[in-house]
């Protein structure tokens, strides 16, 4: 799986005048500012993981199944994994963990993701097949016409608390695969929404760079 990493040069961002000041300075003044210039790239990453927006500025696609108001939040805990490092004149923001840098990657991009039974018990443990029916698996059995027998043999669908209330896990899913003619997958692939957000666009970069030569500019002349 290939890192998740933005590279970020300072010098394509200046004028010609600006490269050369900046380039008869001192490696360690240049690795300083490279520094500065990643870690401020890493402050706009961070932002948007937490306001949910892409670089194009408009919000993520919501999962699948989730709700407005209360949902969680996405792709929480990235945003402290994030790590900046100066590379002279430019940067790098990326992610050390190498599994981090997994999944940003298929968030960032919108990469498929495959699944196993094995690996959702890894992440998710062991269900619990006593368990009550889901309200998702309740939704899915009244979409795929569930219907129970009454006294009388008459049959009828039944409402989504009565299925969580009546139905264990187990059960729904058995009846789910039988009524879908499914008998389980041993694997599947999950598609993800492209949701991006490490890195900055050129406008920022360019604005970057002119502040911090503007930061830098009394220490250069001092140079």
């Amino acid at each position: 799986m290939r890192p998740t990493v933005v590279k970020i040069d300072l010098t394509g961002h200046l004028k010609l005048r600006q490269q050369l000041q900046l380039l008869k300075l001192p490696p360690a003044k240049q690795r300083r500012i490279g520094g500065l210039l990643a870690r401020k790239v890493r402050t706009y990453s961070r932002k948007r993981l937490r306001e949910e927006k892409g670089l194009d500025g408009k919000a993520w696609k919501e999962r699948k199944h989730g709700h407005k108001g209360g949902r969680k939040k996405m792709l929480r805990g990235l945003s402290k994994r994030t790590r900046a490092k100066s590379t002279g004149l430019g940067g790098l923001v990326f992610f050390a963990n190498s599994k981090t840098a997994q999944i940003a990657y298929q968030h960032q991009h919108g990469e498929p993701e495959e699944w196993t039974g094995q690996k959702a018990e890894k992440v998710y443990g062991q269900p619990d097949y006593e368990a009550p029916a889901t309200r998702y698996q309740a939704r899915a059995l009244k979409k795929e016409g569930y219907k129970v027998r009454l006294p009388g043999g008459r049959k009828k669908k039944p409402t989504l608390r009565w299925i969580t209330e009546n139905l264990t896990l187990g059960q729904a899913g058995l009846i789910l695969r039988k009524m879908r003619d499914d008998p389980g997958k041993s694997r599947w692939v999950i598609e993800l929404p492209q949701r991006s957000f490490l890195g900055v666009t050129a406008w920022e970069v360019s604005e970057l760079a002119s502040k911090i030569f503007d930061e830098t500019s009394g220490r250069i002349h001092s140079a």
